[in-house]
């Protein structure tokens, strides 16, 4: 397994790209024009009179709270007023113009379109980014650590999934494309060990059933993505292993965030010799 400072580093990465934290903005730098997303395309509009303001800089928290199934109101409440003209009742589409950092704040970034749909029912259905770049600054799978068991990923449980839930989250699925595109890339014949684990709170069973069903809704997924169900192997470790260690024995805001790098999915990949 991973020493806790590699892991540490590595799911601070994947909760947030490595602690970035995205405020408001102001004007985009000649640097981010995006000539190349200007007309209409991709079923995606034309950033054109209409566009939002030179995109809006936005928490990409936010953005990862979008669930389906929740109401326009819920989805303005998380990321604002659609950034076109395409009113609010009984439209199946909003689009968004937003401006995300690739580094650190204040320094580049790139803008990003993304869409809302809706169902008949006026609740969420589904989002999509117009950019693959774009959820990648979200959710990061690059940061790879070697280890002598393979390639180790290390994502964060409350990116990947809702709150006390097996459930993927839509960002989620979207990273585990990219753990999975990245697997058929780099192995002939990838082999997978995946590892849920918890935060202390909660009892023990509790925590070991919910781990196990993570990984195992994890390892699910990857294997709908080509990679051979019987290849992927899943462990439900609860709370063992924490990365950090907090104090306090309520489940204040401030303590569950402080533990938020032990909420975590591990996925070491390596070649598998016949």
């Amino acid at each position: 397994m991973l020493n806790s400072h590699s892991v540490f580093k590595a799911a601070l990465w994947a909760a947030g790209i490595a602690g970035v934290t995205i405020v408001a903005g102001c004007a985009s730098p000649p640097s981010n024009d995006r000539t190349e997303i200007r007309e209409a395309g991709d079923g995606f509009p034309a950033l054109d009179g209409n566009w939002y303001d030179g995109g809006r800089f936005i928490e990409p928290n936010s953005i990862l709270r979008i669930r389906e199934g929740q109401s326009k109101d819920q989805v303005r409440q998380l990321i604002g007023n659609p950034h076109f003209s395409e009113g609010f009742f009984g439209v199946s589409e909003w689009n968004y113009v937003f401006n995300l950092y690739t580094e650190e704040v204040g320094g580049d970034y790139i803008t990003c379109q993304y869409q809302v749909a809706f169902d008949d029912d006026m609740v969420l259905e589904s989002t999509r980014w117009r950019d693959a770049q774009c959820p990648e600054l979200l959710v990061s799978v690059e940061d790879k650590i070697e280890n002598k068991e393979g390639e180790t990923l290390v994502l964060s449980g409350d990116v990947l999934f809702d709150f006390d839930s097996d459930e993927l989250t839509l960002e989620g699925r979207r990273a585990l494309e990219r753990v999975a595109q990245s697997a058929h890339h780099d192995f002939e014949s990838p082999g997978m060990t995946i590892v849920g684990y918890t935060d202390r709170f909660g009892s023990e069973a509790y925590n070991l059933k919910l781990s196990q069903s993570r990984a195992d809704t994890v390892a699910d997924y990857l294997a709908n993505r080509g990679i051979n169900r019987s290849n992927i192997h899943t462990f439900g470790r609860g709370a063992a292993d924490p990365v950090v260690e907090c104090p306090g024995a309520v489940a204040t805001q401030s303590v569950t965030d402080c533990l938020r790098p032990n909420r975590r999915v591990e996925i070491t990949t390596r070649e598998l010799t016949h």
